[in-house]
């Protein structure tokens, strides 16, 4: 084990990166709840709209927590293919 590199692939990006995409999504979540709200599909939208902020905000938290102890652990690797560029 003593001639063992590490081997990274794909790149990181900065703090500033992953908390502009937290509040990005967070902005989006807004606009879909709104959405829900409007639509009021089966008397629901409230409902929806809490649900869909629940999980947008857990997945905000995760993009905060992130870009404050893991920018260096989290590395973006690009696809290549049809939906991947």
């Amino acid at each position: 084990m003593e001639n063992t590199e590490k081997v990274e692939i794909g790149y990181t990006v900065p703090k500033e990166r992953w908390q502009e995409a937290a509040k990005n999504l967070e902005e989006l979540g807004n606009v879909l709840a709104a959405g829900f709200l409007k639509q009021n599909k089966d008397g629901r939208g409230k409902e929806d709209a809490d649900d869909i902020m629940a999980d947008i905000m857990l997945a905000c938290m995760a993009l905060y927590h992130v870009a404050e102890f893991a920018t260096d652990k989290c590395r973006i690797i690009p696809m290549s293919g049809q939906n991947g560029g």
